[in-house]
């Protein structure tokens, strides 16, 4: 262990239900701070709803992947590496069941409403940031052959 993190191993900075807990405040209090600006991105989103109309391509690049290649993937060691070991948003929770992850699903929502407006705003607008938003997720848990998965589907909604 080379690195420290406020006295604390990095690895225990990494891995950790305090950094769990940490993210959710960051995202939490960021999302709040938008408070004022929701009713507009709601309006946004009622706006683009037309782009609906593309989702089931999405949802089928979605299936067809995890129907046919998921299972010979996932078993690949290099492309099943992802940051945390698992979905930041639900995984530390998700071994309680469906209710260990229901109390955390309004606040999601709420914040996903101001995160799709932030995607659509900066890594829409080019080829190299529809890559970086891709990899990005890898930083939220997001398996490496997920996120790869993710390229397509930027690239349809790039274009949409």
């Amino acid at each position: 262990m080379f690195v420290d993190f406020f006295g604390y191993p990095i690895n225990f900075a990494l891995n950790s239900q305090e950094f769990v807990v940490g993210y959710y405040i960051f995202t939490v209090a960021s999302s709040l701070l938008l408070i004022k600006e929701t009713k507009k991105r709601i309006h946004d989103l009622r706006i683009g709803i037309k782009s609906a109309v593309y989702a089931p391509i999405a949802f089928g690049i979605l299936a067809g992947y995890l129907f046919t290649l998921y299972p010979f993937v996932d078993k690949i060691p290099i492309l099943n590496w992802s940051w945390l070991g698992y979905n930041i948003a639900f995984g530390p929770f998700a071994t309680q069941g469906f209710w260990g992850v229901v109390p955390f699903i309004p606040i999601l929502l709420y914040m996903f409403i101001h995160i799709n407006h932030v995607e659509e705003l900066y890594f829409r607008k080019s080829k190299k940031m529809v890559l970086v938003w891709a990899f990005t997720h890898l930083a939220m848990g997001i398996k490496l052959h997920m996120a790869l998965l993710l390229v397509p589907i930027g690239f349809l909604f790039k274009y949409v």
